[in-house]
C-alpha cells in the first residue's frame, strides 16, 4: 500500500441472489454487486508456492524460488563480508519469525475450510492477517496492509497486530474494535497508516459481520462473484474516525476471498496491472475451487502475469462453508482433487464401498477410507491419492465432530426441559 490515501475504486452496485444446496434461491446482501466478464480463463496445474525470498538488495522478489546464501562480494574485506553474512542471517531470522506469527495463527474450523498466505515483496513485509477464537462459535478474521515495505513496514505490522489482538479480545463489534485499534495505531505508529478489514464469523449460523478501514473490498462467491462494498478511512489518519458495519449470510458452499492490494497492482513486463476485473474473472471461472486450490491458483496466475517478480506484498485469505450433506462435500473434494472426468467414475466406486444407505454416516466413511484410498492410488497414483486422503479425512472428521456437538446440545436441552418439569 502506498502512503497516499488513495480511495478504493467505486463501481455500480447490483444486489444478488444465489442457489442454496437445496435448490432454492435466497437474497445474500444488499451491498453485494454482481460483476461479469466474458474473458475465458484456462485451468492450469495448481501448486501452492512457497514463502522463499531473495537477497535484500534485490527490489523485485521472485515468488517461487527459495533463498540462497549470497555470494562473496569482490572488494570487501573479510570483516565486511562477515558482517554482511551476519546481517543476512538476522534478516532470515526476522522473516522466519514474521512468517511464524502468520502461519501459526490459521485455525481449523469445523464446518469450514480456511487457507491463507502472505508473501512479502522484500525480506520483510507489511501485510498481515490474523484469526482469533472469540467464543464457542465466533471466530475473528482480520487482514491488513501497513504503509511502506521492508523492515519499517514489518515493525509497524507487528505493532498493528498487537494492538488489534488487544482490542479484538474485548469482544466488541467490528466497527467498535476498529475505532479502538485506530486510536492505538495513532498512539503507537505516529508516522504510518494501516488498512484493515475485520470480520466476526458466527460459525454455526454462517453470519459474517464486517467493518473496513480502507482495505480492499472482500469478494463473496455464491454462484456468482460480487464485492461487499464497505468503506472507511485507513487506521492512523484521523483519531475521530467512525466505521460502519455490514453483514453477509454465508450458505453451504459459499466462499469469501480477502486480499491485499498487492494482488490487484501486480505488474507485467509492460507495466499493466493485474486489475480487479482480471481477479474477478479468474475467481468466477474457478468459483467451485476449495480454499487451498483457490489460493494456489491465484498465486500461479500472479506469478505468470508478473513473470515471477513481485513489487508489493501479497496476502490472500479464503474462507468456505462446507456443504450441509457429507456425501455432497466428499464428492466435491473428489472433483477438486481429481477433476470432473476422473472423479465421476471414482465416486461411483467409492459409494459402492461405503454403501448408498450409509453415505451420510461419517463412521461408515472412516471405516471405508482405506479401501477408498487404495482405489484412488491404483487409478491415479500415490500423489493424488495422498492429497485426496488428507482432504477427505479432515472433512469426515469435521462432520463427525459437528454431529457430536449437535447431539450434546440436544441432550443438554432435553435435560434442562426435564429439570424444569
Amino acid at each position: 500500500m502506498d502512503n497516499s490515501q488513495r480511495p478504493a475504486p467505486r463501481r455500480p452496485r447490483v444486489a444478488g441472489r444465489h442457489l442454496t444446496d437445496s435448490g432454492q434461491t435466497r437474497a445474500v446482501i444488499p451491498y453485494t454487486r454482481k460483476l461479469t466478464s466474458s474473458r475465458p480463463i484456462n485451468r492450469r496445474a495448481l501448486t501452492l508456492l512457497g514463502h522463499g525470498g531473495v537477497a535484500p538488495q534485490q527490489r523485485k522478489r521472485s515468488i517461487a524460488p527459495a533463498r540462497q546464501a549470497p555470494p562473496a562480494t569482490p572488494g570487501l574485506s573479510a570483516e565486511q563480508q562477515r558482517r554482511a553474512a551476519e546481517l543476512e542471517q538476522e534478516l532470515q531470522l526476522a522473516r522466519d519469525l514474521q512468517q511464524g506469527l502468520l502461519l501459526e495463527a490459521a485455525p481449523r474450523l469445523p464446518g469450514w475450510e480456511l487457507a491463507a498466505v502472505s508473501l512479502p515483496a522484500r525480506d520483510l513485509g507489511g501485510d498481515l492477517y490474523d484469526f482469533l477464537q472469540l467464543d464457542g462459535q465466533t471466530q475473528g478474521i482480520m487482514i491488513g496492509d501497513v504503509s511502506g515495505k521492508g523492515l519499517a513496514a514489518a515493525l509497524r505490522m507487528a505493532v498493528a497486530r498487537t494492538v488489534f489482538r488487544h482490542e479484538a479480545r474485548r469482544g466488541g463489534p467490528p466497527a467498535e474494535t476498529l475505532a479502538a485499534v485506530n486510536r492505538g495505531v495513532l498512539s503507537e505508529i505516529p508516522q504510518g497508516m494501516v488498512t484493515m478489514l475485520y470480520a466476526r464469523l458466527d460459525t454455526v449460523r454462517g453470519r459474517l459481520q464486517l467493518a473496513n478501514a480502507g482495505h480492499t473490498f472482500p469478494l463473496i462467491v455464491n454462484g456468482k462473484v460480487g464485492e461487499l462494498e464497505l468503506s472507511g478511512l485507513p487506521l492512523g489518519v484521523d483519531a475521530d474516525s467512525d466505521y460502519g458495519e455490514s453483514f453477509a449470510e454465508l450458505g453451504p458452499g459459499d466462499t469469501v476471498v480477502l486480499y491485499s492490494d498487492g494482488v490487484l497492482e501486480a505488474e507485467n513486463a509492460d507495466g499493466a496491472i493485474f486489475s480487479f476485473e482480471r481477479l474477478q474473472a479468474l475467481v468466477e471461472t474457478h468459483s467451485l475451487l476449495k480454499p487451498r486450490a483457490m489460493v494456489a491458483l491465484l498465486l500461479h496466475e500472479l506469478r505468470a502475469w508478473s513473470g515471477g517478480t513481485q513489487t508489493d506484498d501479497v496476502t490472500i485469505v479464503v474462507l468456505r462453508r462446507r456443504l450441509s450433506r457429507l456425501s455432497a462435500e466428499l464428492q466435491s473434494i473428489a472433483v477438486d482433487v481429481l477433476g470432473g472426468e476422473r472423479a465421476n467414475p471414482f465416486w461411483a466406486e467409492a459409494l459402492a464401498l461405503v454403501g448408498a444407505a450409509r453415505q451420510e454416516d461419517a463412521g461408515a466413511w472412516i471405516a471405508a477410507l482405506p479401501e477408498v484410498l487404495k482405489l484412488a492410488q491404483e487409478r491415479y497414483g500415490r500423489g493424488l491419492a495422498r492429497e485426496l486422503q488428507q482432504q477427505l479425512r479432515i472433512a469426515i472428521e469435521d462432520y463427525r465432530d459437528d454431529r457430536a456437538i449437535a447431539t450434546d446440545e440436544r441432550d443438554q436441552t432435553m435435560e434442562e426441559t426435564t429439570t424444569r418439569r
